[in-house]
């Protein structure tokens, strides 16, 4: 059983409490989504002069990194903005290559106005090409997580389905397919071969905003989401992405985190 956090469910804790709340809830790996104030931790000192030192510490308690969650996004017109997606993404795909972590998180985005969903969709395959070739450099994969204007196996597909499951991944955050519509089994069923990373998570839809909960506590199938991962024999990593970072009202890390492995636990032994 592969278990671990986003940094999203602990947002004000040093790297230090990072490693300490995963060692003492048992939970065996983090994906970075920033550290305290900074949501790049390409630019932090525990991830470049300071990187050996992080390494030690993640090697003596056992921590593996599965995933990097980067901000890059295919649909993006401005050519700026995509170019400083492009150095985002070769940044993290060389602490990548040094920390072992095979898997960066991207993002599809929402369709602008000025342009149809067909040409967004041509853009993002265009931009998506280029993400993987700087991946495959460095010996890591991206996967689109289901979320935006992408989110429905139907729309991810649109985006993945002129590539291979070796090229390009599908992070599978069970709740934005689900509050779009889609029932957790066709999910799985029409994505399964490109499925490389869960985000799971619960919550509550409050006048049009999503309040993270403890899991079982909120609105999210989670328990069907899991029953589909078994049923297309998914074995790797489940990440708790209970959002506190951009959700105060969130449970605190020092709760959700050890209820994520008590609950995973009872689920998945």
């Amino acid at each position: 059983m592969k278990l671990c956090i986003s940094t999203l469910a602990c947002p004000a804790w040093t790297l230090e409490q990072i490693i300490d709340g995963c060692t003492q809830s048992g939970v065996s790996g983090i994906d970075f989504r920033g550290i305290a104030s900074e949501i790049d931790i390409t630019r932090l000192p525990h991830f470049t002069t300071e990187l050996p030192e992080t390494l030690r510490r993640l090697t003596e308690c056992n921590l593996r990194l599965p995933c990097f969650n980067l901000s890059t996004t295919l649909v993006t017109l401005d050519s700026q903005r995509w170019q400083s997606f492009l150095d985002e993404t070769h940044r993290y795909a060389l602490l990548a290559r040094q920390t072992h972590t095979r898997l960066l998180r991207i993002f599809g985005g929402g369709v602008p106005k000025e342009i149809s969903r067909i040409e967004a969709a041509d853009l993002a395959r265009r931009h998506l090409k280029q993400i993987i070739k700087i991946a495959a450099a460095h010996d890591c994969t991206p996967v689109l997580e289901t979320h935006d204007d992408w989110a429905t196996s139907d729309e991810v597909l649109e985006l993945v389905s002129d590539f291979s499951p070796d090229e390009v991944g599908v992070l599978w955050d069970v709740e934005h397919p689900f509050r779009k519509g889609e029932p957790p089994a066709r999910t799985a069923e029409r994505l399964g071969k490109y499925i490389r990373h869960i985000h799971i998570k619960d919550s509550n839809r409050i006048d049009g905003r999503s309040i993270p909960t403890l899991l079982g506590e909120g609105e999210l199938p989670i328990d069907e989401c899991l029953a589909a991962l078994k049923s297309i024999n998914y074995t790797n990593w489940y990440s708790l992405e209970t959002e506190k970072r951009w959700r105060a009202e969130g449970p605190e890390p020092e709760v959700s985190i050890p209820q994520f492995v008590q609950y995973m636990t009872q689920r998945l032994s």
